[in-house]
């Protein structure tokens, strides 16, 4: 989801979007907002932070806000977004309930019951026909059902047979997500796991659709997100501790990132 889409709507948003075999999405992407991932057909792979994993169909991811994410692999599928925030949660629900329902987030992955998807269906055209902006709307009621639904559910998430990755991609992944603020040059990278740069790149790509520079930006864009929300720190030592080298390039990133600059994230996230 783009910045300006969630602009337009900032405490609330809903869209059904179907895509071709082989649609990969343009870029990486996180968002200062939860959103329910529903897959209702076909099957696809998403690199969530250091994890690659895979979607079937009635699958559902949870992400919590600033998240890094993107969907790759696509076999051709249709799914449901649903977009909201913490405000949004507390023009409804007592703090307690809000807790309650925010801890669903803690699972990644939930695969819907065969028998309960009619009814997660049923909650989703409903929500997609209510007002917003309406002070009488019950996108509240339906979100809390969709939410106890998936907390419910007991089937694990399916298995689809999907390429298989080099084997040493998630150490890779790990290692980048532990040590993104240290990182300096690629070579730091492929020394640590004893083979070149150029293969280190290759298999990264391969495996992810991504080049290793554009993923640790991100990276470091999400934790600079994070700190953006939940500290007072300078955008000059966000930057510095998130592993940019100078403030103009941590702006210059940010802003290609998210689209708006690091000040107007914070002043946006108030």
């Amino acid at each position: 989801m783009s910045a300006d889409l969630f602009v337009a709507h900032p405490l609330f948003f809903i869209e059904y979007m179907k895509h071709d075999a082989g649609h990969r999405m343009p870029n990486v992407h996180y968002h200062n907002c939860y959103e329910l991932y529903i897959l209702e057909e076909g099957h696809h792979n998403m690199l969530v932070n250091d994890s690659m994993l895979t979607l079937a169909m009635h699958d559902t991811a949870l992400f919590k806000p600033n998240l890094f994410h993107q969907s790759y692999r696509n076999h051709g599928c249709a799914r449901t977004c649903i977009y909201f925030t913490e405000r949004f949660l507390r023009l409804y629900f007592t703090e307690r309930s809000i807790q309650s329902l925010l801890g669903y987030f803690d699972r990644t992955i939930i695969s819907i019951d065969k028998e309960m998807f009619p009814r997660i269906k049923k909650l989703l055209l409903l929500l997609e026909k209510e007002d917003v902006a309406d002070s009488r709307n019950r996108i509240f009621i339906y979100l809390a059902e969709i939410l106890d639904i998936l907390n419910h559910s007991k089937s694990p998430p399916k298995t689809v047979e999907t390429p298989a990755s080099p084997s040493n991609i998630d150490l890779i992944l790990s290692y980048i997500n532990q040590n993104y603020d240290k990182i300096r040059k690629i070579e730091e990278i492929s020394d640590q796991f004893f083979i070149s740069k150029y293969y280190l790149c290759h298999i990264f790509k391969e495996a992810t659709g991504l080049t290793l520079v554009h993923y640790i930006n991100n990276i470091r864009i999400q934790h600079a997100c994070n700190m953006l929300v939940n500290t007072d720190l300078s955008i000059l030592d966000i930057g510095m501790a998130c592993g940019f080298n100078s403030s103009m390039y941590f702006c210059k990133i940010f802003k290609q990132a998210v689209s708006v600059t690091p000040s107007e994230f914070r002043r946006n996230a108030q």
